[in-house]
């Protein structure tokens, strides 16, 4: 990296819309630039102004207008020279960037996966609407030939669509999967405690679903699946837990406990027996590697980017089909059974965290710096 652009003069500008407390997509981006921040970097976050300035890493928040992404996208691009920003890192779809980190993966593609489940007049809105072709028009702008963006996908599942979608050169994309910091050692009695304080009978298995958007991670075939289940054997308790924020009422059942937004997920990923995101679509679940992390077995869709890094039968269960309730109400007997034996539990859950220790935050960061420092 030359003088220019060394570390301790260096100033990125990373570009989110809007700010959720328990968003994935938040919680990354604060590991980002705070372990950016570490090495020498100034960061700054250009936003639209929902962003809590304490909850960014060293404090420097700049709202963008943003009655629109075209006009967030072209305020971006505009601060970007009057600030002296060396470089715009963009988590939104933005034409003219420097990097563009696909974290929400490749809209055309979602549409695509969204369309086979829906009636054909929700299709035919979805088509027709502004919003949506807006976001598609600038998709198709950011990824075209001419564009000089370097792209990272935090998936090969990604790197694959933007590639099929865009006939993008393999050499503009770098794969660079989640990282997530490595949680302490969780005792016996501290996972007991964890469970009593959420209320986890003795016996039950706790199976997790932790997010938001619940139609499109899956949260119906989730609780079809534990219900199935149940009714096949009521001698095994099992009771679905659901950290987020969502509709509710769209979900009752005997079998559900909603506990909304939950900010130190850490103590429900150690109280937890297994988790489970039945997803449409998702580039790269955090959630998922959080939960893996913590020493859970994953039933995820193939869908889900993260399953990449599962190996099935030892850190979980892949389904082809993110709606097929039978295949993860037999993928959750399965687990089940194998965590009824405490020597097989432990052993399970150690060799979960291992493989989700493999992603940790320094290795993403490390390979972040290495595409920042391509640009110099």
């Amino acid at each position: 990296m030359n003088n220019e652009l060394h570390p301790h003069r260096m100033t990125i500008g990373f570009l989110r819309r809007g700010y959720s407390s328990t968003g994935g997509a938040e919680a990354y981006l604060k590991r980002l630039a705070e372990g950016l921040r570490q090495q020498g970097y100034r960061v700054i976050l250009l936003g639209t102004g929902a962003w809590p300035s304490e909850e960014w890493p060293g404090g420097e928040t700049m709202v963008l207008p943003h009655n629109n992404l075209r006009d967030l996208a072209a305020a971006a691009l505009r601060v970007k020279k009057q600030q002296q920003i060396d470089l715009l890192f963009s988590f939104e779809r933005v034409p003219g960037c420097d990097i563009f980190r696909a974290g929400d993966g490749v809209h055309a593609a979602w549409l695509d996966r969204q369309a086979r489940v829906q009636p054909w007049w929700r299709r035919l809105m979805t088509k027709m609407n502004p919003k949506q072709r807006e976001v598609l028009r600038l998709e198709r702008k950011l990824f075209s030939p001419e564009s000089k963006t370097k792209i990272i996908a935090n998936s090969h599942m990604v790197a694959q669509e933007i590639r099929n979608y865009f006939s993008v050169s393999p050499a503009r994309i770098t794969v660079i999967p989640n990282g997530v910091p490595t949680p302490p050692f969780i005792t016996a009695e501290q996972r007991a405690a964890f469970q009593k304080e959420f209320g986890m009978g003795e016996k039950e298995c706790a199976v997790l679903f932790v997010g938001s958007g619940w139609k499109r991670k899956g949260l119906k075939t989730a609780l079809l699946a534990v219900e199935k289940l149940i009714a096949l054997d009521s001698q095994k308790p099992m009771r679905l837990w659901v950290a987020g924020k969502g509709k509710s009422h769209h979900y009752r059942s005997s079998v559900v406990k909603f506990l909304g937004p939950v900010k130190e997920l850490s103590r429900l990923y150690a109280a937890a027996d297994i988790f489970i995101l039945p997803t449409l679509y998702d580039p790269f679940s955090n959630a998922s590697l959080e939960a893996l992390v913590a020493g859970l077995p994953v039933i995820t869709s193939a869908a889900n980017g993260c399953s990449e890094i599962l190996k099935p039968d030892v850190h979980g269960s892949i389904i082809t089909d993110p709606c097929d309730i039978e295949a993860f109400a037999a993928a959750l007997s399965q687990w089940q059974k194998h965590l009824q034996d405490s020597h097989e539990a432990e052993c399970l859950r150690r060799g979960c965290a291992a493989r989700g220790a493999e992603f940790s935050i320094e290795k993403n960061v490390e390979a972040t710096l290495r595409v920042i420092g391509s640009m110099s």
